[in-house]
């Protein structure tokens, strides 16, 4: 090979290499819920750092640092009060002197869009709630516009994970994404997954997807999101996935092994109206008096026990276990004492 040749094709490798390097930690910081320190971020080979020799590492980040400043993002330094200069850094984008104000959308139009999103918003469970609720605390700051203030504000904030965004946006886009997660005890994890569906349930949106860590389908939680790194590798949805599989019911949610429970329906219902009911779990079957039999898993008694009276006018009835079928008769106590 022509030694030209061979001089050029490294420089090339090079540049490729520092500018997925610069592509990558932009979207690392800007995805994170908190700020990165030093050294989960010169140890990472999944940015292009994690080399053998640190001292490179930190110089290459510092050169990176200084390539975004010169694009007009900045990322600053985070000290802790107090801290001593051995003491290792913390850093993040500097989003007040990196992102321009918006000015792009008159208020009129701001207003308009306004209307529409809460339109959408009325409806509780709408999956696209999380991302509909940024778009709408973002379009207030639009135009010069003092709206009053409104519940959906707080709501817009809180929900607001630079993280969760980033699947999000993997999942318009129809990329895998990797990202680390902290599961109900507290343990974080690195997770790839292509995500398939998004539903919303109590405040918080769910992703649905392969995860390739354990070959399976599994769900994430918004808020469990720390961090996520540039989403990679196309994908498409299966045929036979139906996002109505992998639902919440009320029971679901509480620590404990989960058992069997079984419920009555009226018989003059229709197949599609009780399959609207439980979502696809269990198993449903006709009784020998032409009643529907639900037979499914459940973690909480009490709160199946609340679901079949909050569905009553279905007919729905507790029929086993008979724990099950006190804690109803106790909750229906409960509401005639309550109502005189």
């Amino acid at each position: 090979m022509d030694t030209r040749q061979h001089t050029q094709d490294a420089e090339d490798t090079t540049t490729h290499d520092t500018a997925r390097r610069i592509l990558n930690l932009l979207f690392i910081l800007n995805s994170s819920s908190t700020p990165l320190t030093t050294e989960q971020i010169v140890s990472d080979s999944d940015l292009g750092y994690g080399s053998l020799n640190r001292a490179s590492d930190l110089k290459k980040f510092k050169r990176d640092r200084e390539k975004l400043a010169e694009r007009g993002i900045h990322i600053i330094e985070i000290r802790a009060a107090g801290a001593q200069q051995t003491e290792e850094s913390s850093w993040t984008i500097d989003r007040r002197s990196t992102y321009a104000a918006a000015g792009a959308l008159s208020r009129a139009d701001a207003e308009v869009l306004l209307r529409a999103v809460d339109e959408c918003l009325a409806r509780e469970d709408t999956p696209f709630r999380h991302g509909l609720l940024s778009i709408r605390h973002k379009l207030e700051g639009l135009g010069g516009m003092t709206a009053e203030p409104s519940p959906l504000d707080s709501e817009a904030t809180a929900q607001e994970n630079p993280a969760a965004e980033a699947l999000w946006s993997a999942f318009v886009l129809k990329r895998k994404i990797r990202f680390s997660y902290l599961d109900a005890k507290g343990q974080e994890s690195k997770r790839t997954v292509a995500v398939w569906g998004v539903f919303m349930q109590d405040g918080h949106s769910y992703f649905v997807g392969l995860d390739e860590q354990s070959g399976g389908v599994r769900t994430f939680r918004d808020d469990r999101i720390v961090r996520a790194w540039r989403p990679t590798g196309r994908y498409e949805v299966p045929a036979w996935f139906d996002i109505g599989n992998y639902l919440f019911l009320p029971f679901d949610l509480a620590a404990g092994m989960a058992q069997p429970v079984e419920f009555s329906l009226r018989r003059d219902l229709s197949q599609p109206e009780v399959e609207a009911l439980i979502h696809g779990r269990g198993e449903l079957e006709r009784a020998t008096d032409g009643s529907w039999r639900w037979r499914v898993k459940a973690r909480d008694l009490d709160a199946a026990a609340s679901f079949a009276l909050a569905h009553s006018a279905m007919g729905m009835r507790p029929v086993a276990p008979n724990r099950l079928v006190t804690a109803w008769k106790t909750l229906i106590g409960k509401v005639v004492e309550a109502h005189g």
